[in-house]
């Protein structure tokens, strides 16, 4: 009988041991200030939130990037989050082959040398980007709704003191006065 009981009280202490419950840690945050931002080093379209055991990792909305410099997902305009992929899809690419000409005489010929296309090299310039400082501050007291400063489809939404970003239905823009989604035509955008 005092078998049974004993295995019942470890049984009872086993089942009320507290568990761990560690907020995942980001080696990425390590040297990071609280309540910042940070890239992730395997996914571009992804960040890391730093703020202690409130840490966690998201990724950016469809066709954006996590921009480090101004701590915000923006567009992938310039194809920043793709050029992993261009190495992949140009080995794929085949060049076409020159076309040899055979010339009887022992004299060059040089208007039936094959010609090599000129190749541009120019990259685009980078799209400017606005500060840093223009990301809305998030109160853990009140949650709220901010318009983003550039694009009329988006907007931030604070939530318990977390802040993301938000993109309208498609064709729809973030009305400010509202502050709903509404068709663009009707959308009173913001913009700096």
């Amino acid at each position: 009988m005092a078998f049974g009981r004993q295995t019942v009280l470890c049984l009872m202490i086993l089942a009320c041991w507290p568990i761990g419950n560690r907020a995942e840690e980001f080696s990425q945050c390590a040297n990071a200030e609280p309540d910042t931002f940070v890239m992730t080093i395997d996914d571009c379209a992804a960040y890391i939130y730093c703020n202690g055991e409130d840490s966690f990792r998201d990724s950016c909305p469809e066709d954006t990037y996590f921009d480090d410099k101004t701590q915000e997902c923006v567009f992938d305009d310039a194809g920043v989050c793709l050029k992993g992929l261009e190495t992949e899809e140009a080995e794929e690419v085949v060049e076409p082959e020159a076309e040899e000409v055979v010339v009887p005489s022992s004299t060059p010929d040089p208007t039936l040398s094959p010609t090599i296309p000129e190749v541009d090299t120019t990259a685009a310039a980078p799209l400017p980007s606005r500060p840093a400082g223009t990301r809305p501050h998030c109160d853990s007291n009140r949650d709220s709704v901010h318009p983003h400063p550039q694009r009329c489809e988006y907007f931030y939404r604070c939530v318990g003191g977390y802040l993301t970003i938000v993109r309208c239905p498609y064709d729809y823009g973030w009305d400010s006065p509202t502050e709903q989604c509404r068709p663009k035509a009707q959308a009173n955008c913001f913009s700096l």
